[in-house]
């Protein structure tokens, strides 16, 4: 709090308050947070206002947990959303304009036109009406970088920019008094948008079904989902610890002996963990041919610009929701991929096993600038 990093001191107190520890402590300094937000100077809302949704430039499922986590940051502000991934999406296509319209559709009427109309105001300040097609502005580092979405409450300017991952811990706990989501349980709020608020265009939705009776003959079929398990994908899970493809065998071999006429639907991006399983397991195993990466030493697929990003984004969303028609998943907690497995589906009890925890490695708090030292006046 001392440097202005509110996002970070709230996602520090927000577990200790849920814990009920030094509760008086704990709620004086979120009441600091929440005087230096301004909350206790309310604005007018401005009409209309928008939420103008960037792409963050992570992995496809990583980017639509972002889209998400600002479409329940809109809703509850009471802000027209528009996404836009532009030339920061490792799945955009030179050409294509918006990205994330090459798989989903709108999620309101108004267009990033809309925004640029004379007269608008906006927020961080790095935003202006010339710039808002600018593929990284300030994104990491300089004046208006690393905006939490905690900082768009009580904002008097009418279009909101978001180019930055916002954790949940970050949003639902100040939505107002009597709110449904607030207290809510995260990951079910996430599941209920993905099933809801992210629809596939028609070319992508209509070929699954052709695609499951072809692929998903043999039920139950097990989903399984396998991440290369490169040094940064380590990174990224919470204890920092790896999984092998040996770890998966015997999980599998389980579902087959209790399932003699099922067989397995595989998704990987890493080519000798898709061999490994091959080989075991023949014809019970049935996979989409798609890109995959021969060595942990080599760059993540959508870092390999010599790729086409629309390529990609077909590949991993056919793959993705083929898992989610399956009767039952095994995949990594720490992927997006497996993660929005589990998200598009109300999966029966016992269905699911993931390897790994979903999260920021234990210790690490993502840091975000303060963008409003004017909002935030001293003593």
């Amino acid at each position: 709090m001392a440097v202005g990093d509110l996002s970070a001191a709230n996602r520090l107190l927000q577990p200790l308050k849920r814990s009920g520890q030094a509760l008086d402590q704990i709620e004086a300094r979120l009441a600091e947070i929440g005087r230096r937000l301004g909350l206790d100077r309310p604005v007018p809302k401005p009409t209309p206002g928008y939420l103008l949704i960037r792409g963050w430039g992570a992995g496809l499922w990583g980017d639509v947990s972002h889209v998400v986590i600002q479409l329940m940051l809109a809703e509850s502000l009471g802000r027209i959303p528009v996404i836009h991934w532009g030339q920061e999406s490792r799945y955009y296509r030179p050409g294509a304009g918006n990205a994330w319209e090459l798989y989903f559709e709108p999620v309101s009427a108004a267009t990033l036109a809309d925004l640029g109309a004379a007269g608008l105001s906006y927020f961080p300040s790095k935003w202006t009406s010339s710039n808002l097609r600018a593929p990284r502005v300030n994104k990491d580092a300089g004046e208006g970088s690393r905006v939490s979405g905690l900082y768009f409450f009580n904002r008097p300017e009418q279009v909101l920019v978001s180019d930055y991952f916002t954790e949940p811990d970050d949003v639902l706990p100040w939505l107002p008094e009597g709110h449904p989501w607030r207290g809510a349980d995260p990951e079910a709020l996430f599941g209920e948008f993905y099933r809801t608020r992210i629809r596939l265009k028609p070319q992508l939705a209509v070929p699954l079904d052709g695609l499951e009776r072809h692929l998903l003959r043999s039920r139950p079929m097990l989903a399984v989902h396998y991440r290369t398990p490169s040094r940064i994908k380590l990174l990224e899970a919470r204890d920092k610890d790896s999984i092998g493809i040996e770890d998966y065998i015997p999980h599998i071999d389980r579902h087959l002996d209790a399932n003699p006429g099922g067989s397995i639907f595989m998704i990987t991006d890493f080519a000798p963990a898709y061999g490994a399983l091959k080989t075991r397991y023949g014809e019970r195993l049935v996979s989409r041919a798609v890109a995959r990466l021969d060595s942990v030493d080599q760059l993540s697929l959508e870092w390999l610009t010599q790729l086409d990003g629309r390529r990609l984004g077909v590949e991993v969303i056919l793959d993705t929701y083929l898992a989610a028609r399956c009767d039952a998943f095994l995949g990594d907690g720490a992927s997006g991929v497996s993660t929005a497995v589990c998200r598009l589906k109300i999966w029966p009890e016992g269905a699911v096993t993931l390897f790994r925890r979903s999260g920021m490695p234990l210790g690490h708090i993502r840091q975000h600038s303060d963008p409003s030292a004017w909002w935030n006046p001293p003593e």
